[in-house]
């Protein structure tokens, strides 16, 4: 597959979920827990697209995380 194919195919995956979404009154971020939640599997363009979108919602790096919210975030 061309990445302009793999592009679009992504691209396509994206719009579904928010159509799914609008279809459903949930925010695409709802539908992506929902799906999660009940336990279907993404496809491989379904992955990409969901990580590419939250990827999307916070550019640059993100900070990491300090010991103490790493130890809090196990108890």
């Amino acid at each position: 597959m061309t990445e302009s194919g793999a592009r679009d195919r992504i691209a396509d995956a994206i719009a579904s979920f928010e159509r799914r979404a609008q279809a459903h009154g949930r925010s695409f971020e709802h539908e992506v827990e929902f799906v999660i939640e009940r336990g279907d599997k993404f496809t491989p363009e379904e992955r990409v697209a969901v990580s590419r979108y939250f990827r999307s919602q916070h550019p640059g790096l993100q900070p990491s995380l300090t010991s103490d919210e790493i130890r809090e975030g196990l108890m």
